[in-house]
Order: structure tokens, then C-alpha cells, then sequence
């Protein structure tokens, strides 16, 4: 029964996820009914073939539930390398439709190829000065930057340009950006580096799993480099100009660490955030919840080698004296991952950072935290946790609920990078965090609170999720609000709000229109959960119904709008379409506006699309 469960559980995921990616038109249905009867065929062969090991027959296998944030083209590598004698009697067709049947996708030796950029381009030039080289702008993560585009002149905005990932269900890479060169990593498997001016690819590298986070782009006395993470575990040092792989460091401390928080780079030390898969793997009653603990790992440049790693859990999880229903000793304190990217305070010597949930029972005192740790050396200096008791794991939703820890949630993570502003002179510190609430926190006085602001009433996707802006003087956060399977009761208060930074007080909020009922696709959302972006007088977010707003930043109004949840096949040779705007926020550099369009997990709308705006004359 509890197998059964599970199985359930998966298969409402997917089906939501390949709807969430159908046509709407009926000339299309008779595709949609011949993808549902390949879908069987391959459904067979991999319960035949694979459930016994992915559905917790084996600890180290990766649970079913897994797979939807994984892309065809990695399960198809891995069935041709480390998987390969388990695969042994599958053709290759069949190898191919277990790929794309897990997890909704196409592998990219189906499709077309990119547009490669011409042999007579103009070689990639990099430049430090007004280039956008990280995640959050600068040190501070404020993601505010001046540009040439204000209100005066954002109704001329105009798509210029669209690159699609190929084989790819979601885009969820923020692009950095430096002279007449784009980076920016893809679900693929790829990184890319992509001309500014048309959106043709000057070279792309293989990398082991997943890019889902903003590469780092790096300047120094010994060259300039790129730094990303992937979904493996894996940090890459690349060469910007040849995609050249230099060094590639597995830091899979545990078996189940991702990459998902961008890289910092400072003073020739990579700073990167730890999170992990594991608080999935609770969903298997046989699996021994838990042991994964998050951190802050710091590396040298040149070699990759670890000078520090500073755990959001000081000491590993340790016996708990009690057992599962199945048995199985429980472990704790474990979990407390970080998915953010770290903000640096150098005239502190600290960097800042939010945590997520413990993933067992009793939970980590520092978990639903924001955490202040020595630059130098990781020391932690000071703890300020909004909540506690937070503990929460995949366990939690499937019918024997053996691995649920005794707290079961709400899982509020702080999971958008914390905003160090300067707001009359005062340095403030501000958090959002998916209960809901945004915190300014005093970081002279070790993170004591100076006000704290319920705008939303929170939810597994927000609250306040990825991301929030400043302009030293107001704190805007966006608000999701999802109402998933009505674990968070009352009404829902979706959209972008800006905050005065000194006192909390509401400026204004915007409403996006509901836009859900005019079409047919599943699971359409209005929440906004991706990061905001700020320039000039302008505010920019996009939700998960693929509306991207930009709006007068001191008044709220808005501005200008446009729906990226549509088709983009005429722009490329690859099918190409929008979805849901999430995690990654836009970027803005000079005339030009970029953003990613297509999440396609936990039903939300796919799409593979990069989206290039530009002020026209």
C-alpha cells in the first residue's frame, strides 16, 4: 500500500507537469493521445524495469519523486554510463522513452541544433565595468542597477531576440553578462555562452547535471573565468573565451548535495552555497531520515581546493532513539540547507546568509534562519532564527508518512538571498521568507530585529521565495501565495510590495489581473515566487502564469506587461515556448531587458526560452 502510494503520488506530479506542457488547441489533441499511449508503453517497461530500485529499494538509488527536476538528456547519460549494466537489455528507442517518459522532456539528439554563431563573429570581448557578473548586482545582493531604461521609455521595449534550450522543460539560469558575451547554464546539461547582439552560440560545454543557478563571472590578475554549480554536486572554473573546463571539484560531501544557490567570488575564494535532494528521499519509508546538513564551503581559485566548509548545523545528525514505523533508526539534527546566494558585508568581514528547513525531528535551532558567519575562516558570529521546529520532508505527503518528522513542517524557508541596504545611513538587513513575512534585521546588534512585515500568508513556493530588490530606500519582495493542497488556509495576497526600509510601513502593493480562467492550462497561477529586479524608477518580476511586469517603482502603477507563456517557434529551429517565470529574476544591462520563461515542475507551465527585450528607436 504504501508502494502504491507513492507510485500515486508520482504519477499526479508528471501528469500535471506533461499537461502543464500540452497544446491548447484541439488540432493538436490527436498528438496529445498518441503521447498518452507511448506514455503507457514506457510506464510498463520502467515499472518492470526500474521501480524496484527508485522506490526505495535501494537506499543510494534516487527516488521516483526525483525525477521531474531532472532532464532527459541526463537520465539518458546515465543509462548509457553508470547505469548501464541495469539497462543492459533496454534498446536504445527504449532507453530514450524512459528519459523522456520520467520526466516530460526530449533528449537533444532528437532536435535540431542550436544557432551556432558564424566563423567571421567578433571574437568575445569581456569588460569589469558595466557588466552584470552575478546574481545579485553586487556585494550586497541588492539587485538594483542603473540602466538606460525608465519609465519614459519602456513602452518602446521590443523582443529582439529568442534562444531556446534545447531538449529542456524549464529555464531557471539567471544570465551574466560582460562585453558582447552572455553566460548562462541550461537543464540540458550545457553551458553556454551566447552573443549579445543575436543570441547565436559562441560555444557550449557539457557539464554533468543541471545549471540552476547565475554563473559567476570573475576578473583577476591571472585571467578572468567563469564559476558555476551544477545539480551533481559539481563546481566548474571555465574558461570564458574557449568554454574550456579548468578544473572540475566534486564537492558531494553527501551523496544527495545540489547546487542551486549561486557562487560568490571575492579576493580569489569561490564561496558556495549547500543544499541537497535528500529532503525527497524522506518519501522512502525505508530510507534512514536523515543525515544531509547544509553550509557555506569556501575554495581557492586557482585549484579548487577547500580552505573551510562552515555547516548551518555545527555537529553531524546523531542517533534520535527513535524509530520509523519501518524500523529504521531516525537521525537529527539534519537538513537546514541553503539555496541562496551568500551577501558579503565587507566593513564587517561577514557574509550573510538564509536557511531552509531541518529535515528530521527534533529540527536544528538554526534552521528558518539568517546566519552571519567570519569571511575569513566561516566562524559562525550570529544566529537570528524567525522560527523554530521547522522540520519538513517529501515523507510528509505520502500516506505512511514514516520518515514525516513529528513537527511536519510548515517548511518556511529563508530561501532569497538576505539584502544588506543602507537606508539613512542606518545599514539594514533585509529577509523574506515563504511564511510570508519580510524581517529587517539590525546587523550591529546581531541580527536583532527591527521591524518585521506579514504580506503574504505563505506557502511551499511563498511567501516571499527567491528574491527581493532595494533601492536603498524601500524593500520590495514578491509574494506567491499558492494555495497547494490547502495546507495553508485563509485568503491569498499574490503580487509585488514595496515596504518602507525604516519602518516596515506598506508604500503599495500590486495586484496582478487573474488571468487563469481565460485559458485552459492546468495549474495557472498568478503568484510571484521568482526574484525581483530594479533599475532607475522601474520595478521588473514575472509569476508563475509567465506575465512579466514592470512597474513605476514609487507608485506601483504598471507600466508595461507581456505574456512569455506563449509559443516562440518562429524566432529558432528549435520548438521553443514560455511558461512559468520562476526562481531566476530579469536582468537588465543598458537597453536591453533578459529573462527566463518556463518552470516545468510541480505542475507548473513549461517552456525552454531566454528572452531578449530591447529599447527601440
Amino acid at each position: 500500500m504504501v508502494f502504491k502510494k507513492i507510485i500515486l503520488l508520482f504519477s499526479f506530479v508528471f501528469i500535471t507537469m506533461v499537461l502543464s506542457a500540452a497544446p491548447n488547441s484541439e488540432n493538436d489533441s490527436s498528438s496529445i493521445l498518441l503521447s498518452n499511449k507511448t506514455q503507457s508503453i514506457y510506464s510498463e517497461i520502467f515499472n518492470n524495469n526500474c521501480t524496484s530500485c527508485h522506490s526505495g529499494g535501494v537506499p543510494r538509488a534516487p527516488h521516483l519523486t526525483t525525477f521531474q527536476v531532472m532532464s532527459a538528456d541526463y537520465i539518458l547519460s546515465t543509462l548509457n554510463g553508470v547505469m548501464s549494466a541495469q539497462a543492459e537489455g533496454l534498446s536504445d528507442q527504449e532507453k530514450i522513452g524512459i528519459s523522456e517518459y520520467i520526466t516530460g522532456g526530449k533528449v537533444s539528439s532528437s532536435l535540431p541544433e542550436p544557432n551556432f554563431c558564424k566563423s567571421n563573429n567578433d571574437p568575445i570581448k569581456l569588460t569589469e565595468e558595466n557588466s552584470y557578473q552575478e546574481w545579485g548586482y553586487d556585494k550586497e545582493n541588492s539587485r538594483y542597477t542603473k540602466s538606460n531604461l525608465t519609465s519614459e521609455n519602456v513602452k518602446k521595449l521590443k523582443l529582439k531576440w529568442v534562444f531556446a534550450y534545447p531538449s529542456a522543460t524549464r529555464a531557471r539560469s539567471q544570465p551574466s553578462i560582460s562585453g558582447n558575451t552572455i553566460f548562462v547554464g541550461g537543464q540540458n546539461l550545457y553551458m553556454y555562452a551566447l552573443d549579445r547582439e543575436t543570441g547565436c552560440v559562441r560555444w557550449r560545454t557539457k557539464v554533468d547535471g543541471e545549471i540552476r543557478s547565475a554563473p559567476a563571472i570573475y576578473f583577476s590578475d591571472q585571467g578572468n573565468f567563469i564559476f558555476v554549480g551544477d545539480y551533481e554536486g559539481n563546481l566548474y572554473k571555465i574558461d570564458p573565451y574557449s568554454g574550456e573546463k579548468i578544473w572540475v571539484k566534486s564537492l558531494r560531501y553527501h551523496p544527495r548535495v545540489i547546487l542551486t544557490g549561486s557562487v560568490r567570488v571575492d579576493n580569489d575564494i569561490i564561496y558556495v552555497p549547500l543544499s541537497s535532494r535528500e529532503w525527497a528521499d524522506g518519501a522512502d519509508p525505508e530510507y534512514q531520515c536523515c543525515t544531509f546538513r547544509g553550509g557555506i564551503m569556501a575554495l581557492k581559485v586557482s585549484d579548487g581546493s577547500e580552505l573551510w566548509t562552515s555547516y548551518s548545523i555545527p555537529l553531524p545528525p546523531k542517533a534520535t532513539g527513535k524509530l520509523n514505523n519501518m524500523g529504521i533508526e531516525i537521525l537529527a539534527p539534519s537538513g537546514v540547507p541553503v539555496w541562496n546566494s551568500p551577501t558579503f558585508d565587507l566593513s564587517r568581514n561577514l557574509i550573510y546568509y538564509g536557511t531552509g528547513e531541518a529535515y528530521s525531528s527534533p529540527a536544528a535551532d538554526t534552521s528558518d534562519s539568517v546566519i552571519a558567519i567570519n569571511k575569513e575562516n566561516g566562524n559562525i558570529e550570529w544566529i537570528y532564527q524567525a522560527e523554530s521546529g521547522d522540520a519538513w520532508n517529501m515523507g510528509c505527503f505520502v500516506e505512511a508518512d514514516a520518515n514525516c518528522p513529528e513537527q511536519d513542517g510548515p517548511d518556511w524557508d529563508f530561501g532569497a538571498s538576505v539584502v544588506l541596504a543602507k537606508i539613512d545611513n542606518k545599514n539594514v538587513l533585509f529577509a523574506g521568507r515563504k511564511s510570508g513575512h519580510v524581517y529587517a534585521l539590525d546587523p550591529d546588534d546581531k541580527g536583532k530585529p527591527l521591524w518585521i512585515k506579514r504580506i503574504g500568508k505563505g506557502g511551499f513556493a511563498g511567501g516571499v521565495h527567491w528574491g527581493m530588490t532595494t533601492d536603498n530606500k524601500s524593500i520590495f519582495a514578491a509574494v506567491a501565495d499558492t494555495n497547494f493542497i490547502n495546507k495553508f488556509p485563509g485568503p491569498a495576497t499574490p503580487g509585488i510590495y514595496s515596504l518602507d526600509g525604516l519602518s516596515g510601513k506598506l508604500n503599495w502593493k500590486f495586484t496582478p489581473i487573474d488571468r487563469c480562467a481565460e485559458n485552459t492550462k492546468p495549474a495557472c497561477d498568478v503568484g510571484i515566487s521568482a526574484a525581483l529586479t530594479a533599475t532607475n524608477d522601474l520595478v521588473i518580476g514575472g509569476g508563475f502564469d509567465g506575465w512579466l511586469y514592470i512597474l513605476n517603482k514609487d507608485t506601483g502603477e504598471l507600466i508595461w506587461e507581456y505574456n512569455t507563456a506563449i509559443d516562440f517557434s518562429s524566432f529558432t529551429e528549435i520548438p521553443s515556448n514560455g511558461g512559468s517565470i520562476e526562481s531566476d529574476g530579469p536582468v537588465i544591462l543598458d537597453n536591453n531587458l533578459f529573462i527566463n520563461s518556463g518552470y516545468q515542475y510541480g505542475g507548473r507551465l513549461g517552456g525552454n526560452v531566454l528572452l531578449n527585450f530591447e529599447i527601440s528607436e
